[in-house]
């Protein structure tokens, strides 16, 4: 079973891939393209075709090599922004979660709360 945390890291191969392969053809991408770890069972790849109709998420779990793909019935997922900082599209869960669901995330701010005196 395809398990997905909050505790993963999540990485957007950016190159042009074919997607006809399968996890196999990605995991060679992962380790000459994106010089990761693909036997790492904290990191997700993220691919994504160039009409960003199609959506696959690889990962490695227990020895098996794990994936999971998802098609829109109607429009397109939308891209992350790239991080410049690192150099790469490392995204959260709550981005992941938002990219694959078609959401747009937006900066939230909370206030902060000062802690009650204690009596």
């Amino acid at each position: 079973m395809f398990r997905v945390s909050d505790e993963m890291r999540f990485y957007l191969y950016t190159g042009r891939v074919n997607l006809r392969g399968g996890c196999l053809r990605l995991f060679q991408t992962v380790k000459t393209e994106m010089r990761s770890n693909p036997y790492d069972e904290r990191n997700v790849f993220i691919f994504m075709n160039k009409a960003r109709t199609i959506v696959r998420l690889v990962h490695y779990e227990r020895g098996f090599y794990v994936m999971y793909e998802k098609r829109p019935s109607q429009g397109r997922f939308r891209k992350p922004v790239y991080e410049s900082k690192t150099g790469r599209y490392q995204i959260g869960y709550t981005d992941l979660v938002c990219l694959t669901e078609g959401l747009a995330r937006t900066e939230i701010r909370l206030e902060e709360v000062s802690p009650e005196p204690s009596k």
